[in-house]
């Protein structure tokens, strides 16, 4: 069983991505899911370039994806939000850390 993690305990990586959404590229050598792959026309395999999560699309002959799923690094699906939207928490997380973000400043005033 999973320890369940705060917040505060996520790698810089997952914050981002579960704030913002992941970073896809393609996984040419990804492991399908066989029986799927058989009954697909195709399968697309992307990988996140951040946090490592995999995602399989797999794609019917309508060309409509019929199966979605994901494989994600340990620890990614480890915290628990107790019912509440998780977005702007990890968004809070995100400013914290200063991540991404850009933080205003007073601006000096130049005196004439």
């Amino acid at each position: 069983m999973a320890i369940r993690m705060e917040i505060s305990d996520l790698q810089d990586t997952y914050v981002i991505c579960r704030t913002i959404g992941h970073s896809w590229d393609d996984n040419p050598t990804a492991e399908v899911n066989s029986d799927l792959f058989r009954a697909a026309q195709a399968c697309l395999a992307l990988r996140c370039t951040r946090c490592t999560t995999e995602r399989f699309d797999y794609i019917g002959n309508d060309m409509k994806v019929f199966q979605r799923y994901y494989r994600y690094p340990e620890q990614y699906t480890t915290i628990s939000s107790f019912g509440e939207p998780m977005r702007p928490k990890m968004r809070a997380e995100m400013i914290n850390r200063s991540l991404l973000v850009r933080r205003r400043t007073k601006a000096k005033v130049k005196v004439a």
